[in-house]
């Protein structure tokens, strides 16, 4: 494992933080998106640097890890709130029949979301999210430092974990639907993907089919958690509506609850495949990074007195 190919990783994150996070902080609803990923990349990057606690330079690196920890849950609420809203439209327009409704259910989310705004934005300035990307980049001349054994070790510790954790969502969310049980399978998908990409980085082991696996049961089951989100606030209106109005609450419902069904059927037919993956991080892809990376070739004049 190359200490550049380390450093060039650990950089390229924090250039995407310090990129995307000033649109975040301006209500930049793509930006947003993009800067809570970069954080999380972050997140999976800093503990296998051998930074420790403390590192000695004139940023602690464990507090560094706690304010990327802070700004990822302060983007989190309001960017699943901006999808919510994008739902609702998108029903909408699809089902005009239902505008009534839903623009109750959108009202609602937009006043929550002012509200989350305001939070994100404390939060945000307690944080000093303006200042930390540049503070992470201090951390640069200490990344690398380690020794590729150790670095292996640290990277097969964190894969089983992950790994481990998957596996154990999987066998909780069992065959029924359970909204909650699912959102963990979804997280731990994230998490093994993040750390999937760090090995192709870092032991130039290729991962990138089960990382492509990975991202499209997480956009399946993200999907699945947004319209459950979206009718959480439809299912409210219906607590207090009467009427007609009560009847369309349950049409509306009734489109969002389809499209969750579908979701749901769509990851148990293709749940063997997560199996598939996990099988592999802990056969092939631990295997290739207890061996290291593979060893340049050297050129064939390499032997003769050069």
């Amino acid at each position: 494992m190359r200490s550049l190919a380390v450093k060039r990783a650990f950089v390229r994150r924090v250039r995407a933080l310090e990129r995307e996070l000033p649109g975040a902080l301006e209500h930049d609803i793509d930006a947003l998106h993009r800067s809570r990923v970069a954080s999380r990349r972050l997140r999976e990057i800093l503990p296998v640097l051998g930074l420790g606690p403390s590192s000695g330079g004139d940023v602690d690196a464990g507090t560094a890890r706690e304010r990327v920890r802070r700004v990822t849950r302060a983007l989190g609420s309001v960017r699943e709130l901006d999808v919510a809203i994008g739902i609702l439209a998108d029903v909408e327009q699809a089902h005009p029949d239902l505008a009534e409704v839903l623009a109750s259910a959108r009202a609602e989310v937009e006043e929550r979301r002012r509200s989350r705004r305001e939070e994100m934005a404390a939060q945000l300035q307690d944080i000093q999210a303006r200042t930390l990307a540049s503070d992470l980049a201090t951390l640069e001349e200490l990344v690398g430092q380690e020794s590729p054994t150790a670095r292996s070790a640290s990277l097969r510790r964190r894969l089983e974990r992950r790994a481990d954790r998957l596996d154990a969502a999987i066998e909780a969310a069992g065959a029924l639907y359970a909204f909650d049980r699912l959102h963990m399978v979804r997280i731990a998908v994230k998490q093994l993907r993040y750390t999937l990409e760090l090995i192709h980085e870092f032991g130039r082991v290729p991962t990138r089919r089960l990382v492509t696996r990975l991202k499209g049961f997480q956009d399946l089951l993200g999907r699945q958690h947004d319209l459950e989100v979206v009718a959480g606030y439809v299912r409210r209106l219906g607590c207090s509506g009467r009427g007609r109005f009560a009847d369309d609450v349950e049409r509306a419902l009734g489109v969002l609850e389809r499209e969750i069904r579908e979701l749901h059927a769509a990851y148990l037919e293709g749940v063997s495949r997560l199996v598939d993956v996990l099988a592999t991080c802990r056969g092939e892809i631990d295997r290739r990074l207890a061996e290291g990376p593979p060893k340049r070739r050297q050129s064939s004049g390499s032997s003769h007195g050069r």
